[in-house]
């Protein structure tokens, strides 16, 4: 008989069939839902949602209890939840980021707090480990918040400026007591032309500042904020360039030690593309005139390493890294393994550093280095590198627009890959 006039089908066109009428059953099935559900992703989405966000900061209190932030394309934010090391995930809350980068910081399982930089002040709190959030707004309208520091859950400290152009009107600190219920206005840290970008309370009483100005000096508190002293910092081979600006930013470590940055930049000569003037920080933004018009690039420095939420950009250029672990008493200038990677710490001398598929780590302060070993990991996103201890460490990566986490148990011998879960782009209001 001809095949084409063949009644009984063979068992192969059989199995075909069935085949397709199952995907048409489960592509009309999916369609249903969604049309009944718009809140649902159709498959497609469903499956590229965990792809959407990037991880803009981690934060663990103990070898299983942690949160992340994850910022999505859109702007939102989202802070998600594990309490067993990265098995099960829990979002907690959703915000209108706008883009900003984000402080997240966790005193214990229970007690944490959450805010964004760049726009309006309003600090997020919780007392249950995140399972409830209360929005503190603070300051007026206008106000721009540059940096938060907490030290504990009731004592913190906010960089911030309360009108005038965005990057040249002076900022003012502000210190809270209870929590973030009320602020006081200290005062501005600094006085032209020097401008403050960034704080970092290390104890009560110690703090530091990011600051850009004529001289390349580090500012720093011991008495709450009220009042700072201008640190010298020690010149480089030829000593510093006697005109044009500076950027100083200094990051404590832990206990005594702290990390600075000095970058220099010459100054403008009219429109002739040399030298350029410091405008924001993180990251480090500079206006410049580039073939005769106006332009502003971003850099990152060795502080963007180590603070999560500066942009990717150029390596700094004229960059000094210095570090002190006697409270700035004496520093010594430092050398990372690479420009690229993230750099982490447990106590003001030992630090690590881990790059694409390579762990290195300094046990004085940054000043020497062992020699690179390979752990077969991606490159970690930069200040995402977060030690709990000897042996306990965290960082954040992506690969193929996938968000995970890279944990170690055992001192950095080996890692595990920790998946984070697909989550819908939303924001949420607070009360």
């Amino acid at each position: 008989m001809d095949a084409d006039l063949e009644l009984t089908p063979s068992p192969s066109r059989t199995r075909r069939a069935l085949t397709l009428i199952a995907v048409s059953l489960v592509a009309l099935v999916c369609t249903g839902l969604v049309f009944l559900h718009p809140s649902l992703p159709a498959p497609a989405q469903a499956a590229a949602l965990s792809s959407r966000y990037t991880v803009s900061a981690v934060d663990f209190v103990d070898p299983l209890t942690g949160w992340v932030a994850a910022q999505f394309q859109s702007g939102n934010v989202a802070v998600l939840h594990t309490p067993d090391g990265g098995e099960t995930w829990t979002r907690q809350m959703s915000a209108a980021g706008n883009g900003h980068a984000q402080y997240l910081k966790f005193f214990d399982s229970l007690f944490g707090v959450f805010a964004l930089l760049g726009g309006t002040p309003v600090l997020y709190r919780t007392s249950d480990g995140g399972a409830s959030w209360r929005a503190l707004p603070a300051l007026g309208e206008g106000a721009s918040v540059l940096s938060w520091s907490f030290v504990d859950e009731d004592h913190g400290f906010m960089l911030a400026r309360t009108g005038g152009e965005a990057t040249t009107s002076p900022s003012r600190l502000y210190r809270t007591q209870d929590g973030g219920w009320s602020w006081t206005d200290i005062g501005a840290p600094v006085a032209a032309p020097d401008q403050a970008y960034q704080i970092h309370f290390s104890f009560l009483t110690t703090g530091w500042l990011a600051t850009s100005g004529p001289a390349p000096v580090a500012y720093k508190t011991d008495d709450f904020g009220y009042t700072w002293t201008r640190v010298p910092l020690p010149a480089p081979a030829g000593g510093w360039p006697r005109a044009g600006q500076f950027f100083v930013g200094v990051q404590p470590t832990s206990g005594g030690g702290a990390l600075a940055s000095v970058v220099y930049f010459p100054p403008v000569r009219g429109r002739s593309g040399i030298g350029g003037s410091i405008r924001a920080f993180p990251p480090l933004t500079v206006r410049v005139f580039d073939g005769g018009k106006p332009d502003t690039y971003t850099y990152t420095t060795v502080l963007d390493r180590l603070s999560i939420g500066g942009k990717a950009g150029a390596q700094a250029p004229n960059e000094t890294v210095l570090s002190t672990v006697d409270n700035g008493a004496t520093w010594a200038s430092i050398q990372p393994p690479s420009a690229s990677g993230a750099i982490g710490y447990f106590d003001a001398a030992d630090w690590w550093w881990v790059g694409a598929g390579s762990w290195s780590k300094s046990a004085d302060g940054g000043l020497s280095w062992t020699d690179p070993r390979n752990i077969g990991v991606v490159e970690p996103l930069p200040g995402s590198l977060q030690l709990l201890d000897r042996a306990h460490a965290w960082f954040a990566a992506t690969t193929d627009r996938r968000p995970f986490l890279e944990a170690t148990d055992d001192a950095g011998v080996h890692w595990r890959m920790v998946s984070l879960p697909a989550t819908e782009d939303r924001a949420q209001a607070f009360t």
